[in-house]
């Protein structure tokens, strides 16, 4: 019987597994030994005297040697047959080949490895698919397919998004002229703030202006009830934002207000309500009810630039000055932040015939007057002392010309000018570079009354809403 705990095996195949193997064996003496001999035992050597050696380790020389343990001991009895102890051998090789296929073939092993590598990788990038180095690609899993669904969901939106900036880009850029033929509003209308004259929520008493921010939310000066209403897009009813809610009661303290005549806000999302019978302009800042003086002197109205008299009309740049019609005094004047008195921009004896005031964009010093008196509406320059340009002459078969008492105007994003044509029941449009005027809203139709309309405001969507004088409703003419 040999034991053997350890054979320095050599291939001599070029390390290719499952080839001949050469076994070292040799007579062995009781010394320590090294076994190098590397020829098959023949049959005359079918012996092994009884022995016991110490071979020392043996480090594996190159890629086609296996390294193998120590030898301890060897002992034997030379009474075995040969075919024994080429059994043994045999049965040893096999375990040598097991030994060499994992150490020279561990694809198995690397391949694990590899997977595990794979996960780690579509951890981190999700959305990539990992070419294993054995050429193998991997699926994507379910949570990587979600992924990749949300993903092209979320581009989809912003391509619209893209496309819809794009598309009003171009709008914008198309000439006035191209656009205005093409501005159409449906003339039957529907009513979107107030029932009938009173002071509750739902009701409003006198409104004399209408105002619509960024995010389509009506603002309306309910003169009579001395209060500024909030209605938001589908209320049935509004919210008091300045004054007194009952629409009760009337003062000069900062919390409320004397027939509120006109209002505008600045980029910064503060109002600017001009209290006509306090002669004064109240600064009331996001959310607040308690309004701070910025203009004019409370209960005055004389002369002096410190005061104003029965101001009618307010505009506010972007640099947060503040534009006032100061109809009685006959002067347009202007108070700079923090003033304390304000700046004589334009004076004429009819200007106490003058409704509103519109500042005209990317212009320092020119702005448009509503002239009651001349029945139109007059371009003027800061320091002139006429008009430069008159908006009179309408393309209209009934009325040829502005009526008496043309009101409040607005501008849409392509220049053009609307004028509420007061006594001629109408909206009409000047197309930018025109002083010619179109009819694009009139009373008369199966729809709200428009009659005696006092102001008129676009939302984002260029709907047109009008406030008539007499019904105490904002009545909305969709864009088609």
């Amino acid at each position: 019987m040999t034991s053997l705990s350890n054979i320095f095996v050599d291939t001599q195949n070029n390390g290719k597994i499952g080839k001949q193997l050469s076994v070292s064996t040799t007579t062995i003496n009781r010394s320590s030994v090294h076994v190098n001999k590397t020829s098959r035992p023949s049959n005359n050597q079918n012996r092994i005297r009884h022995s016991a050696v110490h071979v020392q380790r043996v480090t594996r020389p190159s890629s086609n040697k296996v390294h193998v343990q120590d030898i301890h001991s060897l002992s034997t009895n030379q009474n075995k047959s040969h075919d024994a102890f080429v059994h043994m051998q045999r049965k040893q090789q096999q375990q040598r080949v097991l030994q060499v296929q994992l150490q020279v073939h561990p694809h198995r092993h690397r391949l694990q490895q590899l997977q595990l590598a794979q996960v780690r990788v579509h951890q981190q990038a999700p959305l990539q698919v990992v070419r294993a180095q054995v050429h193998q690609l991997v699926p994507l899993q379910p949570v990587q397919v979600h992924q990749q669904a949300l993903l092209q969901l979320v581009q989809a939106q912003v391509h619209q998004h893209q496309q819809a900036l794009l598309q009003r880009a171009l709008q914008r850029a198309l000439p006035p002229q191209h656009v205005s033929n093409n501005l159409r509003w449906n003339q039957i209308g529907q009513i979107v703030a107030g029932t009938t004259s009173g002071s509750s929520a739902s009701q409003l008493n006198n409104p004399t202006c209408l105002y619509i921010d960024n995010n389509n939310t009506l603002y309306i000066c309910d003169y009579s009830n001395n209060r500024v209403q909030k209605w938001v897009q589908g209320a049935t009813a509004g919210t008091t934002v300045a004054g007194d809610s009952t629409g009760n009661n009337q003062g000069s303290t900062s919390t409320l207000l004397n027939n509120p005549i006109d209002l505008t806000f600045d980029q910064n999302g503060f109002m600017y309500v001009l209290d006509y019978k306090n002669y004064r302009v109240q600064k009331f800042a996001p959310g607040s009810t308690t309004g701070t003086t910025v203009a004019g002197t409370t209960g005055s109205h004389s002369g002096a630039l410190t005061d104003l008299d029965q101001p009618t009309a307010i505009g506010v740049d972007s640099n947060l000055n503040i534009y006032i019609l100061d109809s009685n005094n006959k002067r347009l004047v202007e108070w700079t932040p923090n003033a304390t008195s304000g700046t004589l921009l334009i004076s004429n004896n009819n200007m106490n015939n003058y409704y509103d005031i519109l500042l005209v964009p990317n212009s320092s010093n020119q702005i448009y007057i509503s002239d009651q008196h001349s029945n139109a509406v007059d371009l003027w320059t800061f320091g002139a002392s006429s008009p430069s340009n008159t908006f009179q002459t309408v393309n209209d078969t009934q009325h040829n010309s502005l009526s008496s008492n043309p009101t409040r105007m607005i501008l849409d994003p392509y220049g053009n000018l609307y004028v509420a044509d007061r006594d001629n029941d109408r909206i009409v449009m000047f197309c930018a570079n025109s002083t010619v005027g179109i009819v694009v809203a009139e009373d008369g139709n199966s729809g709200p009354s428009l009659k005696n309309p006092l102001d008129l405001a676009f939302d984002s969507d260029l709907n047109l809403y009008v406030l008539p004088k007499d019904s105490n409703q904002v009545v909305k003419l969709s864009r088609i």
